[in-house]
């Protein structure tokens, strides 16, 4: 066996064993039955409907959307200036730039939700969804920041000079030449943080309430009541989308790259 066809074999053997629960979590979630097994006895859509039309389970989405656009938007601004600092900025050193961006990602989420518990109980901003989302976007900020400091890093230098040559001010510069080529990017770093919003549990946990629960955190308490068919089914929603934005940030990646070059 050459060399080439024992890595594919291996990356195939490994993409199936990383596939399979999400196979079988999907699978489940189409049985006419009334308990989890597999294979499922019979087909049915009944448990999508119970889902969609139950009351907690459409407050869940709508609070996870909700949440995952707010903290995607704000993990975008707030990212993509910070990059702006890094490859663009004087005053603040790049290296203590990329640290303050990269924060999110060293420290442990239960340290970050308990600081995020204790910075909103006080505050009207406990119990509000306001408040979850500031706190999902400061995990999605790296996404952003790596995104758009990749994009500028990649940006012709020559091509602002040319507009400020042509008598374009610093700031019109940025609007209108740097912003629009490194946008893609700053989109893809967006839906990587709406992805990180959507599934994430340790700090929505930490920040949840009786009127504030997302789709991970009601999926855990239906656990907890007895595994059914439903959640299967909700779980397999919140796998396909998750995919499909994943789909999307890639290609924007891709045509960033092709850009690029």
């Amino acid at each position: 066996m050459n060399a080439g066809l024992f890595s594919r074999t291996i990356a195939v053997v490994v993409a199936l064993l990383l596939a399979a629960p999400t196979i079988v979590i999907a699978a489940t979630s189409f049985t006419s039955g009334v308990i989890i097994t597999f294979p499922p006895k019979g087909f049915s859509m009944r448990w999508y409907e119970e889902i969609f039309g139950d009351r907690a389970w459409r407050d869940a989405f709508v609070t996870s959307f909700t949440t995952g656009i707010l903290a995607a938007v704000i993990a975008m601004v707030i990212g993509t200036l910070l990059a702006f600092m890094a490859a663009r900025g004087r005053l603040v050193p790049r290296s203590l730039v990329a640290t303050l961006a990269m924060t999110p990602m060293i420290v442990p989420l239960v340290v970050a939700g308990i600081g995020f518990y204790m910075a909103y109980v006080h505050t009207s901003l406990y119990n509000h969804i306001t408040s979850l989302a500031l706190a999902h976007a400061m995990l999605g900020v790296p996404f952003c920041f790596l995104n758009v400091l990749a994009a500028l890093t990649a940006v012709d230098p020559r091509v602002e000079e040319a507009a400020s040559i042509c008598g374009a001010g610093k700031l019109t510069v940025i609007a209108t030449v740097t912003v629009p080529l490194v946008l893609p990017s700053a989109v893809a770093g967006g839906l990587f943080a709406f992805v990180t919003s959507w599934d994430e549990v340790v700090v929505a946990t930490l920040l949840a309430t009786p009127t504030l629960r997302t789709l991970p955190i009601l999926f855990l308490s239906q656990l907890r009541e007895g595994l059914e068919p439903s959640t299967s089914a909700a779980a397999t929603v919140i796998t396909l989308l998750t995919i499909v934005l994943l789909v999307i940030a890639g290609l924007l990646s891709r045509r960033q790259r092709g850009r690029s070059t």
